[in-house]
């Protein structure tokens, strides 16, 4: 793999991450990341943000010359991981905190939904999402309000959460986890496979993060997959599937 060349990471047919193309004519599109509990998505939320800000994700290539975009504003929010773990990997690629915001879910969650109404809830996750065109919003794991929330369902969270949150921008990058393996038949499991096939029937682009099917490597971490989704995309998606190795700062892509 040492010898392999390193490759940018291009998602749509003019040769960007997130094309400018995408951003025209006022319409709202979902990107969906999927992965599986044994790869993390972190890296490839930090690279799509870097890649709105500075135009490219420098920490994946450092020596690439994609086509650099214009700067736009971007809010993440996860429902996994404190807002510090993103200050501290975007701090790292010297993106200023002034170009982004981060969105505390994490932080007392769990009392916050006690005795609230479910639709009050998803409210209040709504209004800490600023609503401005020409903006990208991330979401980490949403589909956690299933096991929080008693009695929520795949159709709620799309219809009261993703739905409305896709309307408070011009793309939604939304990173959820595969949890079933096919065989569990419960009526939780069931909602996670739903939420997440919601997800791909809605997006223009899917990017799958799995990991190696031979186990581990000391040179490959795991696969990127990129595929079209369910929604027509403005901008034609390159189908293609990357080898990922993840190091302490940056994460290097080859084609497989």
């Amino acid at each position: 793999m040492s010898s392999a060349q390193r490759q940018d990471l291009v998602v749509f047919g003019d040769h960007s991450v997130i094309s400018d193309q995408i951003f025209q004519n006022g319409f709202h599109h979902l990107i969906t990341i999927t992965a599986s509990p044994f790869t993390s998505p972190t890296w490839l939320i930090n690279s799509l943000v870097e890649s709105q800000i500075l135009g490219r994700p420098y920490s994946l290539n450092s020596d690439s010359s994609a086509v650099q975009g214009h700067s736009r504003p971007v809010t993440v929010g996860s429902f996994v991981h404190e807002p510090q773990l993103f200050h501290n990997a975007l701090g790292k690629l010297k993106v200023s905190p002034q170009k982004y915001k981060v969105v505390d879910l994490v932080t007392d969650l769990v009392a916050k939904s006690l005795g609230k109404p479910k639709n009050r809830l998803y409210n209040d996750i709504l209004q800490q999402f600023p609503l401005q065109a020409q903006s990208v919003i991330v979401l980490e794991q949403p589909e956690l309000l299933l096991s929080l929330l008693e009695g929520s369902t795949s159709d709620e969270i799309h219809s009261q959460l993703i739905a409305p949150l896709m309307k408070r921008c011009s793309v939604l990058i939304l990173a959820t986890n595969i949890y079933n393996d096919g065989e569990d038949t419960t009526r939780d499991s069931l909602e996670l496979s739903r939420f997440t096939l919601g997800c791909i029937y809605k997006s223009i682009a899917i990017m799958s993060l799995r990991p190696l099917e031979t186990g581990r490597a000391s040179d490959v971490t795991g696969t990127l997959r990129i595929t079209r989704g369910g929604a027509c995309s403005p901008v034609h998606v390159l189908e293609n599937e990357y080898l990922y190795l993840n190091q302490k700062e940056t994460t290097r892509l080859f084609y497989r």
